[in-house]
C-alpha cells in the first residue's frame, strides 16, 4: 500500500510540473502567474540552449512507465480488494455455521442427558411394576385356591399312586436306608424327595440336586417357585415354596456337599437356615453357623432374596442370574452359583456351578447337593437323656458332623479330615 502512495505521489509530481498552470488555474480560482520575463530570444528555446532534449524525452518514458504501473497496481488493487470481501462473506459463513453446529452439539447432549435419565426412571419402573406383579393374585392362583378348597372340603387328599406309601418326612422311623420316598412333611401334597441318612443322626432330605447335569436349571421365577427335574431320584430343584415351608415349621439346618471332576468330595454345614415366603421374594431369614472344609461362599447373605433372569431382584447393578445363567441369592455375581450351567470343569466365565472357595468360580462343578435337616433336640429326664426332632423343652442343639473324608489337595488348599460320631460311618457317603 505504501508503494502504491509512493508511487501516485511520484507521478503527480511529474504531472504537476509537466503540466500547463495557466489552463488549469481558472479551473480552481487560482490567478495565473506572470510568465518570468524571457531574456531576448537569439533565435533557439531554452531546451535548445541547455541541450535537454535527450532529459525530457527520458522523463516523457518514466511518466508514460509510472502511469502504466499505477493503472496495473489499480487494477490489482481492485481484484485483491473484491477477493477479500468475498472471503469475508465465507469466513461469516463459516462462523456462523460454526456457532449454529456448537448449539446443536449442546442441543443434542442435552437431549442424550435428558434420555438416559428417563431410561432409568422406565427401568426403575418397569422393576417396581414387576415386583408388584409377582405380588399380585392371578387367576392361576386363584384356581389353584379354589380347587385346593373344594379338596378340603371334600375331606380328602390328593390320590396317591397305588403301591406307594406316604410318609410323614424324611425322619419318619420306617426310612432306614438313603433313597427316594414319597412323603408329606410340611408340604401341601406329597412329594418324591430323595432322603439322606448317611450322616446320623437324623435324615436329610435333599432341596436340590445335581449328579448328572441330565436337568437344565436356567429356568424362570416361576418354576423355581414350583420346582421341577426329576423327583424320582434324578437331578431337581425341590420348589422354593416348598423350601419356604419345611425351613419355616422347625429349626433346620443346611448341609451342601460337593464333588468336582478329579473326585475330590468337601462340604458346607450351616447350623441355621430359613427361607422367607413368596411375598418377600423367598428372602434368606437365617444363615449362620458355618463349618466344614468347602469353605463359605454365602457369605453375608441373610435378607437377600432369590433371583431368576426373568426377575431380578439381585444387589447388583447387573442381571446376575443372565450374566452367571442361573437363578441363586445373589449378593454379587460372585462366591457361588450352584444352579449355573452344568459344564463339566474349566468353564472360562461364570456362567457355570462353582463354589468360589472350592476350585474357584471359573471351574464347574460336577455335582452339587443342598440338603436341610431339623436340628436334634435333646430332651433331659431323671433317667435317661432321649432324642427327639420334635421341638419340646430342650437344651442345647447337637451337632452333625459329616463323616471322614480325605481331601485331596486343590490349589495348594487342603481340608483336614473331620472326625466323626461313633455311631457315624467311616467312609464318605457316596453322591447319588
Amino acid at each position: 500500500m505504501k508503494l502504491i502512495v509512493l508511487v501516485l505521489a511520484v507521478g503527480c509530481m511529474v504531472s504537476l510540473s509537466l503540466a500547463n498552470t495557466d489552463t488549469i488555474a481558472p479551473k480552481y480560482g487560482v490567478r495565473p502567474t506572470a510568465p518570468p520575463p524571457h531574456p531576448p530570444s537569439n533565435g533557439a528555446s531554452d531546451i535548445d540552449k541547455c541541450g535537454c532534449h535527450e532529459i525530457v524525452g527520458k522523463l516523457g518514458q518514466v511518466k508514460s512507465h509510472l502511469l502504466q504501473v499505477i493503472v496495473n497496481l489499480y487494477n490489482k488493487y481492485g481484484y485483491v480488494h473484491s477477493e477479500l470481501l468475498h472471503l469475508k462473506k465465507i469466513v461469516k459463513g463459516v462462523a456462523w455455521y460454526a456457532n449454529l453446529t456448537t448449539a446443536t452439539g449442546q442441543t443434542i447432549n442435552e437431549q442424550i442427558v435428558d434420555s438416559s435419565l428417563a431410561i432409568a426412571q422406565i427401568m426403575q419402573s418397569i422393576r417396581e411394576l414387576t415386583i408388584d406383579q409377582q405380588r399380585l393374585v392371578t387367576k392361576t392362583f386363584l384356581t389353584e385356591s379354589i380347587l385346593d378348597l373344594d379338596k378340603r372340603q371334600e375331606g380328602g387328599k390328593p390320590p396317591v399312586p397305588e403301591g406307594d406309601t406316604i410318609y410323614t418326612s424324611c425322619d419318619d422311623e420306617r426310612i432306614t436306608q438313603t433313597g427316594t420316598y414319597l412323603v408329606q412333611d410340611a408340604f401341601a401334597e406329597p412329594i418324591k424327595v430323595l432322603c439322606v441318612l448317611d450322616f446320623q443322626p437324623g435324615a436329610y432330605t435333599v432341596i436340590q440336586n445335581r449328579q448328572t447335569g441330565s436337568t437344565d436349571f436356567y429356568r424362570g421365577y416361576s418354576e423355581y417357585r414350583s420346582g421341577f427335574g426329576e423327583f424320582d431320584g434324578g437331578d431337581y430343584w425341590l420348589g422354593l415354596d416348598r423350601i419356604h415351608n419345611i425351613t419355616s415349621s422347625g429349626d433346620y439346618e443346611l448341609f451342601i456337599q460337593l464333588e468336582d471332576f478329579e473326585r475330590n468330595v468337601t462340604y458346607a454345614r450351616y447350623d441355621n437356615f430359613e427361607i422367607g415366603s413368596g411375598n418377600d421374594f423367598y428372602p434368606i431369614t437365617k444363615m449362620d453357623g458355618y463349618s466344614g472344609s468347602a469353605g463359605d461362599s454365602y457369605g453375608s447373605v441373610v435378607g437377600v432374596l432369590f433371583s431368576a433372569y426373568d426377575l431380578d431382584l439381585d444387589n447388583s447393578e447387573s442381571n446376575c442370574a443372565v450374566s452367571n445363567r442361573g437363578a441363586w441369592w445373589y449378593t454379587d455375581c460372585g462366591q457361588s452359583n450352584l444352579n449355573g450351567l452344568y459344564l463339566k470343569g474349566l468353564s472360562g466365565g461364570t456362567t457355570g456351578m462353582f463354589w468360589e472357595t472350592f476350585r474357584g468360580i471359573n471351574y464347574s462343578l460336577k455335582t452339587s447337593r443342598m440338603m436341610v435337616k431339623r436340628k436334634q433336640m435333646t430332651t433331659v429326664t431323671d433317667a435317661a437323656t432321649t432324642t427327639s426332632t420334635t421341638p419340646m423343652t430342650t437344651t442345647e442343639a447337637e451337632t452333625t458332623t459329616p463323616p471322614a473324608t480325605d481331601m485331596t489337595p486343590i490349589n495348594g488348599m487342603t481340608a483336614s479330615p473331620t472326625e466323626a460320631p461313633t455311631d457315624a460311618p467311616t467312609d464318605a457317603p457316596t453322591m447319588e
